[in-house]
């Protein structure tokens, strides 16, 4: 997914509670330039309404769930393949970065639907 200056919204595809989920790379550019994200810091929270409290947080420190490419000035940075652990409900989300100078934007926002897995251990 690529992303300009401006917002955009991004849908992840639905996930099954338990399961693997592929992971999404996205670029951030201005211009047409890729946004240099050395020495950023990336959050995402997963909500049930967009002003109600955290269901889970995926990070970028120490590549946890979000991992910032070891290019960090072409601007990518991937929303990691990673078995799904949070309750099956429809959330809202976006994706924060703070850079190296402290600025803080927000450029990527959307739905994400978690589906009850029926066949689990």
């Amino acid at each position: 997914m690529t992303c300009g200056v401006s917002m955009a919204r991004y849908d992840f595809s639905n996930a099954v509670k338990g399961d693997t989920f592929d992971g999404v790379l996205f670029t951030l550019t201005l211009n047409g330039v890729a946004i240099d994200l050395t020495g950023a810091t990336i959050i995402m929270d997963l909500r049930l309404t967009k002003t109600g409290t955290s269901v889970e947080r995926f990070t970028s420190v120490a590549d946890e769930h979000i991992t910032i490419s070891a290019t960090p000035t072409d601007g990518t940075f991937t929303f990691n393949d990673q078995i799904i652990d949070v309750d099956a409900a429809d959330y809202f989300y976006d994706i924060q970065i703070t850079f190296a100078d402290d600025t803080v934007k927000t450029y990527i926002y959307g739905r994400w639907t978690v589906i009850q897995d029926v066949t689990y251990n």
